[in-house]
């Protein structure tokens, strides 16, 4: 009897055991509260919030393991604690548009990853991170006198991808939101950037950061840019003196490293960049209003950090209805072609819009013959402009195995043999990839 007492015992400690790793699954369809749904400590849960639909945190909470997906996150006054709960495991957010009032305060000890997310942090809410971070297609905007505090290591990076962005301050001349790094490096991917809004926002961090063209680029591409020893407003008649490690606004954190935003009278709603058909490509932007406005500057480069004009297009001066402007660069570089308009004034001011960025093929004349293959196929690595560039060809099966690789200098007459006598018949992908990650990809078929 003993013995049936402890075995159904056991059995039901390891019951609770799975169902505690293998957590929950909320799904929230009607606006609602934390405490009326969920546990004030949820480990291992999913909670999935429907489009237009908010879930308010009404209690100080702990989420352990967790994933957030979709929908509205409110919280005023209240503490959430992301954290994570056996080896190491990141809280991720997916479309979820979350908003801290009041002294709120959001406190991450565990990696965290938001993806199409957008974080608001009003009054004097406070967010903490202390593992690394990664942004992707989302921002973090510090409102009011908010503050964002990232602690940790070289190990725990904070990662800007595909056009993120964090925002100190909201224009208003009161604000002081600050946003402090120690100890982790700050990395800027894809035209990400850190906006500082005016003279009483600060960005703090006594390391340098490091902005690279794509995530895709090889290491080569990378730039370290240091904010140190900067006198971007401060000292003079500005509010602050000029002291290490803060750089005040208005003033963005890019590629081209610290620099001043100036405010110009003119109104842009709208900046484009498209690759056409014909390996042109154009530039498309519109105004809601101009005031002495003088010109738009085309500006271009190859690493987002050297740049040149390349054309001049006429600003209507002054309108007080919408304008659209249209440029089209017949020449593009190989590779990744950086733009942004220099907006002149009719006295010489000047600003400058965000960067866009568009990328074309090193190597678009890859061909390859013959085709089905049997014993051997070569690919030829023509380039469009005569430039050469050193270019990775794989073969790769439809599994996705690396079957062959070769590193080739892309140019002229520049051909690659691959034997391909032993593979069995059937579809294989040819890859041809640049050093900043622009890839060509053609079905190749192998017969017997």
């Amino acid at each position: 009897m003993k013995r049936s007492i402890y075995t159904t015992l056991i059995a039901a400690l390891m019951t609770l055991s799975l169902a505690s790793f293998a957590g929950s699954t909320y799904n929230i369809t009607s606006n609602k509260d934390w405490s009326s749904v969920m546990p004030a400590t949820c480990a291992n849960c999913t909670i999935n919030v429907t489009s237009n639909i908010t879930l308010t945190i009404d209690a100080s909470v702990t989420c352990q393991n967790c994933s957030f997906n979709g929908g509205n996150i409110v919280m005023t006054g209240k503490t959430l604690n992301l954290q994570y709960s056996g080896s190491l495991t990141t809280t991720t957010f997916s479309s979820v548009k979350m908003t801290v009032n009041g002294n709120g305060q959001v406190i991450v000890n565990a990696p965290l990853s938001l993806t199409g997310s957008v974080f608001t942090f009003n009054n004097t809410s406070y967010f903490n991170t202390s593992y690394e971070v990664d942004l992707t297609s989302s921002a973090v905007y510090l409102n009011d006198n908010a503050a964002m505090m990232s602690t940790g290591s070289s190990t725990t990076p904070i990662n800007l991808m595909s056009n993120s962005q964090i925002v100190v301050g909201n224009g208003s001349q009161t604000s002081n939101a600050a946003f402090t790094v120690s100890g982790p490096t700050l990395a800027l991917y894809d035209n990400s950037t850190v906006n500082i809004g005016n003279v009483n926002n600060s960005y703090n961090n006594w390391s340098s950061y490091d902005y690279t063209p794509n995530v895709h680029a090889n290491s080569n591409a990378t730039r370290t840019k240091s904010t140190l020893n900067n006198n971007l407003n401060c000292g003079g008649t500005a509010p602050h003196a000029c002291a290490n490690p803060a750089v005040y606004g208005p003033s963005s954190l890019g590629s081209g490293g610290a620099v001043a935003n100036i405010t110009l009278p003119v109104v842009l709603v709208g900046f484009t960049a498209v690759l056409n058909s014909d390996k042109t490509i154009t530039l498309n932007w519109d105004t809601k209003m101009e005031v002495n406005s003088k010109e738009f500057q085309v500006e271009r480069s190859a690493d987002g950090e050297i740049w040149s004009a390349i054309g001049v297009v006429a600003a209507q001066g002054n309108s007080s209805m919408p304008s659209n402007y249209v440029f089209t660069d017949a020449s593009p570089l190989a590779g990744t072609n950086f733009y942004r308009l220099r907006m002149t004034d009719l006295d010489n001011s000047y600003g400058y819009t965000e960067v866009k960025v568009v990328r074309t093929s090193i190597v678009s004349a890859v061909s390859f013959f013959p085709n089905p293959a049997k014993e051997y196929v070569n690919v030829s690595l023509g380039t469009t402009n005569g430039t050469t560039a050193k270019v990775d060809v794989r073969l790769i099966n439809m599994a996705g195995q690396v079957m062959q690789e070769k590193t080739a200098q892309a140019g002229a007459g520049v051909v690659v043999t691959f034997a391909v006598g032993n593979f069995p018949a059937g579809v294989y992908i040819l890859s041809v990839v640049d050093a900043n990650g622009t890839r060509e990809t053609r079905q190749l078929m192998i017969s017997k």
